[in-house]
């Protein structure tokens, strides 16, 4: 019998996703900021870069990055996306030097190459190869986001450091990972256990039904729902609830945390440290939700981790002490973590793993429009009354309102199969 192939699959997509997210979408704003003090940019360039890059790394390229998926594998999706990112990397480094090409490279190009390279192929390539461990496969590949973030800002800061400040040789860094990431997708990755004579989980053969002995209560569905099917169901809009309940408060924490704690009177170096630490308990959250997910509907794990998230918005909103920002951060990090693991399980669990992009793909661009706005909102809030309390306030009636909904979100009733 021939060794299943998934979990060598799981690693080439964890350093793809480790690439792409960690030394680009982190390492990459890093860089930025080197290069806006040497060629004399405003930062509003520098925000509208980024801004390029994240709505179209995001939620708004989801329905194209979808449709490429669908026709094209997940092996395409990849390779083009690292592609994409180490052709641009190669141009920050050589040729760009205002701001149109910055736009251009950083902001389309390798906003593109993140998109095709990123979350919505990797989601699908673990869904694909793994139904029992569907949960697991995927906590262990989102957790290459948080361990990238990390090793990405030392790594890439002495490099430009060993090369005498040079921001431009930080890109050269980048450009290495991402060339090496192409060829990995090219030469490992598999669209599905199929294309070896496998199954899910393992096996050389699919069999006609597949369901875990060890977690009868996690319900899989046995065949690929249709978009318009997904949509006609009440459980795909609390999930859509949920998403966005769980994606506002915590988009708001990463945009506004330091600067609140900043003012409540805390050091900057504590300040700066509870963005690392949420980064870090969110590891630790996937793996724990990873886990969790494949003994018990992801409904419920999703639903308790977003009371976590409550008590971690709790502890910032009045924080008085060091042990105040420790809890806040290994609250709201631990209960993003398990709950963001849960979104891509739940949608192929319920709708089947080749309904994932598809689903997911639509359902971003609207999703991507209320994350996108959390920080501006909450900033504009502050302006007018003066503090941080009432988007802490509204950020934890939209996490009980998202766990209400997680809650109601029961397996759709299986029809008849097409």
């Amino acid at each position: 019998m021939k060794r299943f192939y998934g979990w060598y699959l799981i690693a080439v997509l964890w350093f793809v996703y480790f690439t792409n997210l960690g030394f680009v979408y982190y390492g990459g704003n890093l860089v930025n900021t080197f290069m806006v003090k040497e060629l004399g940019m405003s930062r509003s360039t520098l925000g509208l870069g980024y801004t390029i890059f994240m709505y179209l790394q995001g939620g708004f390229m989801g329905p194209l990055i979808a449709l490429v998926i669908n026709k094209k594998g997940i092996r395409f999706s990849l390779a083009l996306g690292c592609f994409l990112v180490f052709t641009g990397s190669l141009l920050m480094a050589t040729w760009v030097s205002g701001k149109a090409g910055y736009f251009a490279v950083f902001g389309v190009m390798m906003g593109l190459g993140v998109g095709f390279g990123g979350i919505l192929p990797v989601q699908t390539g673990a869904a694909l190869w793994f139904k029992r461990k569907r949960a697991l496969a995927l906590s262990i590949v989102l957790t290459a986001a948080g361990i990238g973030g990390f090793a990405a800002a030392p790594s890439i800061t002495a490099l430009i450091g060993m090369s005498g400040g040079s921001w431009r040789h930080g890109w050269l860094g980048v450009a290495l990972f991402a060339g090496i990431s192409f060829f990995l997708s090219l030469l490992f990755v598999r669209n599905r256990p199929s294309d070896l004579g496998q199954a899910p989980d393992g096996g050389e053969t699919a069999p006609a039904r597949e369901v875990s002995p060890s977690a009868p209560g996690v319900h899989r569905t046995d065949r690929v729902w249709t978009l318009k099917e997904a949509l006609s169901t009440g459980a795909l809009w609390c999930v859509f609830i949920g998403i966005i309940c769980l994606l506002v408060p915590y988009t708001f924490c990463v945009g506004h945390g330091v600067i609140h704690l900043l003012d409540r009177g805390f050091s900057r170096e504590l300040a700066s440290l509870s963005l690392g630490l949420v980064t870090l308990f969110s590891i630790a959250g996937r793996l724990v939700g990873g886990v969790l997910g494949d003994r018990f509907e992801p409904r419920k794990i999703w639903a308790a981790a977003m009371l976590v998230c409550c008590g971690g918005l709790t502890a910032i909103m009045n924080a008085h002490s060091p042990m105040s920002v420790y809890l806040y951060a290994g609250l709201l990090g631990t209960g993003f973590g398990m709950a963001f693991v849960q979104l891509p399980a739940m949608v192929a669990n319920y709708y089947g793993a080749d309904a994932l992009p598809t689903v997911l793909g639509t359902l971003s661009p609207v999703y991507a429009v209320f994350t996108a706005t959390a920080p501006f909102a909450a900033g504009l809030l502050y302006d007018t009354v003066g503090g941080y309390g009432a988007a802490f306030a509204g950020s934890i009636v939209l996490l009980l309102a998202g766990t209400a909904a997680l809650l109601m979100a029961r397996p759709p009733a299986e029809t008849a199969s097409r």
